[in-house]
Order: C-alpha cells, then sequence, then structure tokens
C-alpha cells in the first residue's frame, strides 16, 4: 500500500497534476509524462512520489525533468506508486496514483471525472516484451465484483457518468485472465452560479382604450358643437 503525501498545505487551486495518456495503469516500458500546471503561482514546484520502497522522491531522482514537467521513458512495476505536484513551500497539488502491469490491463482515467462526463474503459492484453498492445478481443467487465457486461472489443462506454457509476472496475480477458482493478471516481457537478436572466419588461398598460377614447372624442364634440349653437342663439 502506498503512503499518501505529507504537505504543510493542501492547496488543489495552487497547482493540479495531470498525466498522459490519461489514465493508472500502464503496460511495461511505455513512457509516462506528468505535468504540474500551476497558474499564478510564483513558488518553484517539482513532481514527487511514494513508492513500495521510497517515500517523497523528486523527479530528478527517477525521471527526466523539464520545467514543470517530469517524464518517465520506459516505466517498469517499480515505478509504481503515489505522484503529486509540490512547491518549495511545501504546498500540495492532488494525487494520482500509478500501477504499472503486464498481461491483461483496464484502462481508466487517472483523475477523477464529474457528473455529465463520458468516459470509455479499455481492456487491453500485451505480453511483457511485445511492441504492441491489443484490446480486439471479447472481454468481460466487473463493477465491484458484479458482472455488468461484455464487449466484444474490449471497450465499455459510459455516457454522461453520474454517481452511481463510481466504483471497482476490472476486466477479463477470455484466456489470459483478469485485469488489477481500478477505481472510477464520480464528483458531482457544482451548482451553477449564474443568475437566471431577467423576465422582458412589461409594456405600460395604454392609458385609454379605443372604444372609451372614441366616445369621449364623441362626447366632446357634442359639447362643443351644443356650445356654440347656444352662443349664436344668443347673440341673434
Amino acid at each position: 500500500m502506498m503512503i499518501a503525501p505529507v504537505c504543510l498545505m493542501i492547496t488543489a487551486a495552487a497547482a493540479t497534476l495531470s498525466i498522459h495518456p490519461s489514465r493508472s495503469v500502464f503496460f511495461f516500458y511505455e513512457t509516462v509524462t506528468l505535468s504540474c500546471a500551476v497558474p499564478g503561482s510564483f513558488s518553484s514546484w517539482t513532481v514527487k512520489r511514494n513508492t513500495s520502497t521510497k517515500s517523497s522522491v523528486s523527479c530528478e531522482t527517477w525521471g527526466q525533468f523539464n520545467g514543470s514537467s517530469c517524464t518517465i521513458k520506459g516505466v517498469y512495476p517499480s515505478d509504481s506508486g503515489v505522484y503529486w505536484c509540490e512547491s518549495d513551500s511545501g504546498e500540495c497539488s492532488n494525487t494520482i496514483n500509478i500501477r504499472v502491469a503486464t498481461g491483461v490491463i483496464l484502462q481508466g482515467p487517472a483523475v477523477p471525472l464529474t457528473e455529465g462526463d463520458s468516459v470509455t474503459l479499455n481492456c487491453s492484453y500485451k505480453e511483457k516484451y511485445a511492441k504492441e498492445s491489443t484490446f480486439n478481443f471479447n472481454a468481460v467487465f466487473y463493477r465491484n465484483g458484479a458482472f455488468i457486461g461484455n464487449k466484444s472489443e474490449g471497450r465499455m462506454s459510459f455516457i454522461h457518468v453520474s454517481k452511481k457509476n463510481e466504483g471497482s472496475y476490472k476486466c477479463e480477458h477470455p484466456t489470459k485472465g483478469e485485469s488489477p482493478e481500478i477505481w472510477l471516481e464520480v464528483r458531482a457537478r457544482a451548482p451553477s452560479t449564474t443568475a437566471p436572466p431577467p423576465p422582458p419588461p412589461h409594456p405600460p398598460p395604454p392609458l385609454m382604450s379605443l372604444p372609451r377614447l372614441a366616445y369621449t372624442i364623441f362626447l366632446f364634440m357634442l359639447f362643443t358643437g351644443i356650445l356654440i349653437l347656444y352662443i349664436s342663439m344668443c347673440k341673434s
């Protein structure tokens, strides 16, 4: 069991560790790059790891350091462990667990998903010294130890994942056995902070309806006519 990093401060907003290819399980001799994204930070960051034999070891010892990235050219089981970014002031990023294996592996995301994301799990097989892996076979998939599907091309996709998809997954080759389990984490989507648009303004009500206006004009003209007739009669 790998030991998590011990940091002075856990500040997820300060740095984010990403991995390429974006998965958590690798075959022997694959190339893996870990990168620290540190927007607006003035600290110096490096990639560190804990393995079964050593703890809190910086990239310069086990990989090729380039700026805020660290590359392992040809991973081996001794590279299995917990990785993170750490600043010179003791701040830490998120962690990523890496496992190196041979035979059957299940390739899944190395970082948590958010509700609504889509993901594809690839069941792959590769002999230790083979150059290429294959996933074009009939694979059986399990979640938390229970059968969930059988796919002829070794791939299982989830559209718009939710918390119910979270769990421990593995796959099985028809003749080569099962893969190590991987953990699929699904986080709740943050509620939207955008206020709904205000309703359109209502037009001001008319000062007077058309029939009432016509009736008022008629009365005014009638009163004016009577007044003029009265004045004329008084002068005669």
